[in-house]
């Protein structure tokens, strides 16, 4: 079993919990309420300090919910903690953007973001001279029916 150290770096810190035996995700929360007014981007403290070990590096992912209900997103979409951002000053902050129209209120204690804990591996990167693949895919949703100057077709 691996073991991650989790050291509160403020004592009113909360530590991450899992909302079922089955989450996948560990639910990470405020440290203090904070104020996000509209189109404005905070750093939303959760007062944690957490280290990973190899083979499991930690993502964070905001909440299904967040959006729906409060018109924030994480405008980087994951965060990825690296097995050394963990000293003293290495607090975990979830990153959050108001794109509504209204202030948002986000309470000391609330869920703001899941942290999931993936096995990663570091391959070896080789160099190649010609693409891999000789044909395309198109990308940017190519493979669900829509394509560039297209419409979604069935």
């Amino acid at each position: 079993m691996v073991k991650v150290k989790i050291w509160k770096k403020d004592p009113r810190a909360k530590l991450p919990e899992k909302a079922t035996f089955n989450s996948i995700g560990y639910d990470l929360f405020a440290l203090e309420e904070t104020i996000i007014s509209p189109k404005e981007f905070k750093l939303v403290r959760t007062g944690l300090v957490i280290q990973t070990q190899f083979p499991y590096a930690l993502f964070i992912f905001p909440r299904s919910s967040l959006f729906q209900k409060k018109n924030l997103i994480m405008p980087n979409s994951a965060g990825i903690i690296d097995f050394d951002y963990c000293g003293k000053e290495d607090e975990i902050k979830i990153p959050l953007l108001n794109l509504g129209d209204k202030e948002v209120v986000i309470k000391a204690y609330e869920k703001i973001a899941q942290a999931v804990f993936l096995k990663i591996t570091f391959p070896e990167l080789e160099e190649v001279f010609e693409p891999p693949q000789k044909d395309s895919r198109g990308g940017f949703g190519s493979s669900g029916g829509y394509k560039l100057n297209d419409t979604f077709s069935t």
